[in-house]
């Protein structure tokens, strides 16, 4: 993976960059992403690492770019990696990618909620986790609904991938995750959509797994 190494930029040339777009929430001093007019997106990582963090040999903007070319490799769709930078003398990564076409899920909820079918999202998710794909940040917010009514992923630095398809235990965790935030899960709620686990649910037992309804509530602790 030729991107894996960032090429080093000089200050001057990330202020050009930084100029060219639009900035997001700013984190640890610098935008956490600019978008682009050309409907690319630069993300940025600035945190320093400790002296012991996996981070300091790997940086995570080399996961993100590592776990795009997995999740790709498995059919997934992610946006198509353009660049990886560092500003010199400095613990600032940069990765240029395209931005996926369509909305997240969170914002079509919150706008659009008819266009929204949570068990197709249901179903999506289940289908990462029959190829082993543990996706650990997930939220509404960063799974992106595309015009063909298939979903895409994004901001996906914190991935794990099994040899095998996840365990019933790690599902419900990561079932779990995206109703940890109560914003959207209210703004499901008042929409009337269905309850994400539950469709889950059925899908397990659609495919033949017997799992009691309130043993997997428990599992998934919302």
């Amino acid at each position: 993976m030729p991107l894996q190494t960032p090429e080093i930029i000089s200050e001057a040339t990330y202020q050009e960059i930084a100029a060219s777009g639009k900035h997001g929430p700013m984190k640890h001093g610098y935008p956490a992403v600019i978008m682009h007019p050309d409907a690319t997106i630069t993300k940025l990582w600035a945190k320093k690492t400790g002296l012991f963090s996996s981070s300091r040999w790997k940086p995570y903007s080399a996961r993100f770019i590592s776990n795009a070319n997995h999740l790709a490799s498995y059919g997934v769709t992610v946006p198509r990696i353009l660049s990886h930078q560092r500003i010199e003398s400095n613990h600032v990564y940069l990765v240029r990618y395209e931005s996926l076409e369509g909305s997240s899920v969170r914002d079509l909820i919150e706008s659009n909620p008819q266009a929204v079918d949570i068990t197709a999202i249901a179903r999506f998710i289940y289908s990462l986790h029959e190829k082993g794909i543990v996706f650990r940040a997930i939220h509404f917010g960063n799974i992106i609904q595309m015009p063909n009514q298939q979903y895409g992923l994004i901001d996906f630095t914190d991935v794990k991938f099994l040899n095998k398809p996840v365990p019933l235990i790690r599902r419900a965790a990561n079932i779990a995750t995206p109703l940890r935030y109560q914003q959207d899960v209210k703004n499901i709620k008042k929409a009337g959509l269905p309850n994400l686990r539950k469709r889950y649910l059925k899908i397990l037992r659609k495919q033949g797994q017997k799992i009691e309804k309130g043993k997997f509530k428990q599992m998934v602790k919302e």
